[in-house]
């Protein structure tokens, strides 16, 4: 019987339902790039809380170096110019570590989604190629 071959026809084999795994796997893929994004925003905002500090830090020692000159100039006692470190607070820096592990994270979900929807590519095509009539 053509039933019991191993090169039967199998229609189940040609189903194009969505399946739970790639779903859920596109799920927590938009989930890691939602996250990456968000750490991303979060890198750039320290980025210009440090460009303002260093501007104002920046700003306090040119005048810091101004007084002092005038200072020299009346011969009384400089100011010290290492004071800044007292007055400003640079930001931390974010964890890299966190983008790293989530820029994995994007690209195994990814490449997950990938080998996944490549039999399905095929199995689509196939169906495609059965569809459409030949110009023979």
């Amino acid at each position: 019987s053509l039933t019991t071959l191993p090169l039967a026809p199998n229609f189940d084999s040609l189903d194009l339902s969505i399946d739970p795994f790639l779903e859920k796997t596109c799920d927590l893929l938009l989930d890691s790039i939602e996250t990456h994004h968000t750490e991303l925003n979060n890198y750039q905002f320290y980025q210009r809380s440090l460009a303002r500090e260093q501007a104002k830090i920046t700003q306090w020692q040119t005048k810091r170096k101004a007084e002092n000159a005038s200072r020299a100039a009346t011969k009384q006692p400089l100011l010290p110019e290492d004071e800044w470190q007292k007055l400003f607070k640079l930001p931390q820096e974010p964890s890299r570590l966190e983008t790293l592990v989530n820029s994995r994270q994007v690209e195994q979900y990814a490449r997950q989604v990938d080998a996944f929807t490549a039999s399905i590519s095929a199995k689509m095509f196939a169906v495609k190629s059965n569809l459409v009539p030949s110009d023979d």
